[in-house]
């Protein structure tokens, strides 16, 4: 039997439009096709979402929101998108209209050659900034940019095009991409925010920053082996020290945790390589022209091509044609040309064997499908009948072919009587071979799963056929309320929370995310016991950050945060530069500011936590006593300003300066403005956690009243 490679078969005509040429690509829930328009003769992408998902309303509406979304962006360096269509061939399927691109994915140029140039790096982004900037302004982000989706037409990365938008994601079990909870995308490539499903204009442009990256180096960054892991990596600033020039600047803007220390928009990425004020209009190449679908009468299908006649009138050659037409076409008809017939004419249908059939029916699906060998059309449309009689509330959706010498003449009622004991089931399979049938499935609960096990199994011995019988039992729905409050008694530093599902309950595949901050990362192994009990059969992604003791216990001994005014400012002592979300590296003199509402008032209090567990009162001190608010501190923009720790040349015994040694990790900087006195008098220049908190301990009131201003702040040095 030749099984063809996709649905669709080299010749075939699309819509009176398309001709197929060939099979590029396959999902889980589609293919895409190289076609040809025989008006204009242009080559098309064509994408299909296969039989069994077109009856799903929610994949057409992810393929249409597509569609919609993407007509409209009209750039030359992202790929076109024309139309979605809907064909009957094949038992009906919708259709996406693309653009086809002919050239190397950025993915397998790093493969064959290794690096790239700055140089051709820098007008790769240009190209994607510009293509980025068009999909953006139609609120279309791609979710998945990476080498893999990133086309160099020619090798010319001037040309290069954008393609594969992650609006209709493919979600088959071997997708390189992962989706669920609102992340799509591919892990080392997306950004932090994008792990909690926070999608916008400057998560592409981070995903772009690492594609560049990487094809600079030849080489796909690794960034962990679990989810954890990756949470962490994806936390701290990407080290791009060895990217020269502008290359090395842009990506370094463009790779930052946080969105806000990025370019804001891909606007502003493209001005700032083109050194254009910010605002300026772009320039772009117009974009490719749009090609409509256009709809040619339909005509009579036929299986041969008329042959020109013999010279002189070739009478013979007509005839011979017809004899070929009639051997060839017509589901099996041939000449009744008597009992010497099967010398003339071999067996009608070629042999097979062995004979296998599969019946497959998917959960929330209204579509049964089968595959596989019959023994001639008669008897094919005979079993059809039965199995719609059996399931008329199904439409049934064949791929069957004739073959010859079949194991018996029960064929085809054998798998009927087969099928039917499998209706009870959420989903199921079954697939006959010869006279072995096997049953694989779902069931809503155990006692189902038996009652369909018994009856498939004596009905197998009431016709003589082997089985084998695996069914699953359904997970049911469960809530997540109850989860969170479970995980609530075992959080170590702040609050975490359990999501999945629809927000409010998980169904029987969906996974787990815990999201939060721990103190360590042996809390990981305490969830996955506690929760794994109490949620069997879910798989379980952590969303974590790792903290330390001593920064978490104080955390716990502070209110919630909340808009009070405050803010703390960090800076270099022996240079200028912003910090944003960098680590402040050995040696380095981090400088500390808070900043209050002009019109504050009240006795301030700062000190600093490091990772060991040992406070750092920065004031009031023994040298520096005064700490009330006014006088200290100065008038900035509407603010006042009061330093905390000073640049080394300028520090002393009053006011406090200090360079980054070890220990390395998290540590934090906390700040009280109080209308009261926080302390008994001075505390010691340095104490630990533990005092602290006994100090703090009665004014937990204090802390709490609604004048009362607190702000904290982490601090990370590494090495």
């Amino acid at each position: 039997m030749n099984t063809p490679q996709g649905i669709l078969r080299s010749g075939e005509l699309l819509n009176n439009t398309y001709v197929i040429e060939k099979l590029i690509g396959s999902g889980g829930t589609g293919e895409v096709y190289l076609a040809k328009n025989i008006v204009s003769g242009r080559k098309f992408a064509i994408k299909i979402l296969k039989q069994e998902f077109s009856q799903n309303e929610a994949f057409i509406n992810l393929m249409r929101r597509e569609a919609d979304v993407l007509h409209n962006v009209i750039d030359d360096a992202v790929v076109r998108y024309n139309e979605l269509l809907k064909s009957e061939m094949h038992g009906g399927f919708v259709f996406l209209v693309m653009e086809f691109i002919e050239g190397q994915q950025l993915a397998e140029i790093m493969e064959s050659t290794g690096a790239m140039t700055p140089e051709a790096l820098l007008q790769v982004a240009r190209r994607m900034g510009q293509g980025l900037a068009a999909s953006h302004a139609q609120n279309a982000f791609h979710r998945d940019i990476s080498p893999d989706n990133i086309i160099l037409p020619g090798g010319d990365p001037a040309k290069a095009k954008l393609i594969d938008f992650g609006i209709a994601r493919d979600i088959s079990e071997n997708a390189q991409t992962v989706v669920g909870g609102g992340f799509a995308g591919k892990y080392q490539y997306a950004s932090p925010e994008q792990l909690n499903g926070d999608v916008d204009a400057r998560s592409d442009l981070y995903s772009l920053g690492i594609t560049l990256l990487n094809a600079y180096r030849g080489k796909s960054s690794q960034i962990g082996s679990s989810l954890m892991e990756i949470v962490q990596a994806k936390a701290q600033r990407v080290d791009t020290r060895d990217v020269p020039g502008q290359l090395g600047e842009l990506i370094s803007r463009l790779v930052e945790p946080r969105p806000e220390d990025r370019f804001q928009s891909a606007n502003e990425m493209v001005q700032w390589l083109d050194g254009t004020p910010i605002g300026a209009p772009i320039a772009a190449p117009p974009s490719a022209p749009f090609e409509p679908t256009m709809i040619i009468p339909s005509k009579p299908a036929t299986s041969f091509q008329a042959l020109p006649e013999e010279p002189g009138g070739g009478g013979l050659g007509k005839f011979m044609v017809l004899i070929l037409i009639a051997v060839l076409g017509g589901g099996g008809w041939f000449f009744g040309l008597g009992p010497g017939r099967e010398l003339v004419f071999p067996a009608k249908y070629e042999s097979e064997s062995p004979y296998t059939i599969r019946v497959r029916h998917d959960e929330g699906s209204n579509v049964i499908t089968l595959a596989g060998v019959v023994r001639g059309p008669e008897a094919g449309a005979e079993m059809l009948s039965q199995l719609q009689l059996a399931f008329s509330e199904y439409t049934l959706n064949p791929e069957l072919e004739n073959a010859s010498g079949e194991p018996n003449d029960r064929w085809e009622q054998l798998i009927v009587s087969m099928v039917k004991e499998a209706k009870p089931l959420k989903s199921w399979k079954v697939e006959m071979i010869d006279e072995t049938v096997t049953l694989t499935g779902e069931a809503e609960s155990e006692a189902s799963a038996n009652t369909v096990k018994a009856a498939f199994e004596a009905m197998g011995q009431l016709i003589d056929v082997d089985t084998s019988v695996s069914i699953t039992v359904a997970i049911p729905p469960l809530a997540l309320a109850p989860l969170n409050e479970l995980i609530a008694t075992y959080q170590t530093c702040g609050p975490l929370r359990v999501t999945g599902g629809d927000g409010t309950q998980l169904g029987p595949n969906d996974r787990i995310t815990i999201s939060g901050i721990v103190a360590r990362e042996s809390d990981v192994e305490v969830f996955d016991l506690v929760i794994g009990e109490a949620a069997p059969g879910h798989a379980i992604d952590y969303n974590l950050g790792v903290l330390n003791e001593p920064v978490c216990e104080v955390e716990a001994i502070l209110p919630a945060p909340k808009n009070n005014g405050m803010e703390l400012l960090y800076s270099y002592g022996q240079r200028a530069g912003v910090v944003g979300s960098k680590a402040f590296r050995e040696g380095e003199n981090p400088v500390i500011d808070v900043l209050l509402p002009e019109e504050a008032n009240g006795f301030l209090y700062a000190f600093y936590v490091d990772a060991e567990g040992q406070v750092f009162h920065l004031i009031p001190h023994l040298s520096r006593q005064t700490h009330t608010v006014p006088p200290i501190g100065e008038s900035v923009d509407g603010k006042r300003k009061v330093r905390l720790t000073y640049p080394i040349s300028e520090a002393s015994t009053e006011n406090l300066g200090f360079r980054v040694v070890a220990p390395f990790g998290t540590n934090i900087v906390v700040a009280v403005l109080s209308q009261r006195p926080l302390f008994d008098g001075l505390r010691p220049r340095a104490e630990s956690v533990a005092a602290l908190q006994e100090a703090l301990a009665p004014q937990a009131d204090l802390l709490s009243e609604p004048e009362t201003l607190v702000i904290s702040r982490y601090l990370v040095t590494d090495p």
